[in-house]
């Protein structure tokens, strides 16, 4: 299957493409041993370029407070034990791809991530362990790609066979091309350009099938085109929303129902009240500790399809 760099080469519709189930199941990563120990992304740094300091109480209350948001949805969540020595485990979202069942034509597959810094790559076999035992399927990338960051940079759309796909420090095109032909997926490159946004998980948040928020800023006007085309209402989000309080760093827990919660950092008022104007539920949380190492809701959680107990 081709993928897709720019509006002109799109030649399907979303309504045409295969359906997915809710991704109505999440996986958290305990946060014992949460803390900045080193600096990959910018938000690591103080303003002074020292290490950010982690209070280690606040922050469990404050993933605490994640994971009762995300059940108050609906959602089950499983716990992975901490990993020692690995600080950034708590955000799960990036040591793995999960493809469901639907895509595979056999039972879930588990890609493993190509972690494009040392520090984290030993996240990867702890978390393609846990899932072998719970029956997935490892499936590694085969081709020279140097780099791929789990659900970091790969968003599946919401009820479709479509992966959004960002490329830049910490995915690199060529592990879409060869996941886009394994699977037959339709796959849309967006290229991230702001380097405080360095992840797609940053900078854009599938809400629905036809809603998403964004940050503008951070595409190329080849992926703003893209995204505009096939989400049928982006709402924007400015630089200091994007940037301060990680709102595109949002999770709407795809659980069924009415209520359409969004989970996302407090603050942004205005978003808020442009998610509730459209019939979705906020649900606003705390994460500043998360903030401090680069991350909120959305990188603290990996959601996928499967039962926990297949």
């Amino acid at each position: 299957m081709p993928t897709y760099a720019s509006k002109d080469e799109l030649d399907f519709d979303l309504s045409q493409l295969p359906c997915l189930p809710a991704f109505d199941h999440v996986e958290m990563a305990a946060p014992d041993f949460f803390d900045v120990q080193y600096a990959i992304n910018p938000h690591m740094l103080d303003a002074s370029g020292a290490l950010q300091r982690i209070d280690r109480k606040l922050a469990q209350q404050q993933w605490n407070s994640v994971r009762e948001a995300i059940e108050s949805a609906g959602v089950t969540v499983t716990v992975e034990p901490a990993l020692a020595d690995h600080p950034d485990f708590v955000f799960c979202a990036n040591p793995w791809l999960p493809i469901p069942a639907e895509v595979t034509g056999e039972g879930p597959h588990c890609v493993p991530s190509r972690m494009a810094s040392d520090e984290r790559a030993g996240e990867v076999a702890r978390w393609c362990e846990s899932l072998a035992d719970r029956g997935w399927k490892v499936a590694p990338l085969t081709g020279t790609a140097k780099c791929l960051e789990g659900t970091g940079d790969g968003l599946w759309h919401p009820r479709r066979q479509l992966l959004w796909a960002g490329i830049g420090s910490r995915t690199e095109r060529g592990a879409w091309e060869e996941l886009a032909e394994r699977y037959g997926l339709h796959v849309v490159l967006l290229e991230l350009q702001d380097p405080a946004l360095y992840h797609l998980d940053t900078c854009l948040a599938p809400l629905d099938e036809r809603t998403c928020l964004w940050s503008p800023s951070a595409f190329t006007s080849a992926g703003a085109a893209l995204i505009e085309q096939l989400f049928e209402d982006a709402i924007a989000v400015s630089e200091p929303e994007a940037h301060e309080s990680f709102v595109c760093n949002a999770f709407a827990p795809d659980a069924g129902g009415a209520a359409r919660p969004v989970v996302l950092q407090k603050g942004a008022q205005r978003v808020v009240r442009e998610l509730s104007e459209r019939g979705f539920s906020p649900i606003e949380v705390e994460t500043d500790e998360f903030l401090k190492a680069g991350g909120s809701v959305f990188c603290m959680k990996m959601a996928h399809p499967v039962r926990v107990d297949q």
